[in-house]
């Protein structure tokens, strides 16, 4: 306790400061390295918010690699995102991203043994006029209530969508049901576009 007291903050420049020092092993990520490389940044990252994670593009695209630092899809942690990727310095072989971003082509998500494309899933919606965010009905082909990982699949779809900080910002209550032909409901493939009528 006494030492946690007297304990030097780590602050958004001091990652920076250590990830510019070694932002080349970054840049050169291999099969061999990443491992040992990830762990030092989820180290480094936790002293910041041990609820921020982190992703880089597999692509080098115009000599750069993108680096998104990520909240997980918590709210509570995205002040932590926002400050840490508005204070990186201009990083000659990175583009730092806050939060995971769109992703706008129809896709499938597999989550251990669920497989789920944008066509199994349908939502209805209300407006929360007190929280001006939308509270989701989502409907799912074949789920089963039982089952966690139809929800984990829909979470991921839900993020790839409309984005992180979106899905954080404007998005409510979330129920999940069967998906049995409710004529109201709308394909998820509408819900970015109603996101940005908000």
């Amino acid at each position: 306790m006494i030492r946690n007291f007297f304990k030097k903050s780590f602050s958004e420049r001091d990652f920076w400061t250590w990830f510019e020092k070694h932002s080349e092993e970054y840049f050169h990520l291999d099969e061999n390295n990443y491992e040992r490389l990830f762990n030092k940044l989820d180290l480094q990252l936790s002293k910041i918010n041990g609820d921020l994670v982190f992703e880089f593009s597999a692509d080098i695209q115009n000599g750069r690699r993108e680096f998104i630092i990520s909240a997980d899809g918590l709210a509570s942690a995205f002040p932590d995102v926002i400050r840490l990727t508005e204070s990186a310095p201009q990083l000659a072989q990175f583009h730092i991203i806050a939060f995971r971003q769109r992703k706008d082509e129809e896709h499938e998500i597999r989550y251990n043994e669920v497989n789920l494309k944008t066509e199994d899933i349908f939502f209805t919606y209300e407006r929360d006029e007190r929280t001006i965010q939308l509270d989701l009905i989502i409907y799912i082909k074949e789920y089963i209530e039982e089952n966690d990982d139809f929800i984990g699949a829909a979470f991921i779809m839900i993020d790839s969508l409309i984005g992180e900080y979106d899905a954080g910002t404007k998005l409510g209550e979330i129920e999940f049901k069967a998906y049995r032909g409710e004529k109201e409901a709308k394909p998820i493939m509408a819900l970015p576009e109603l996101i940005d009528s908000l």
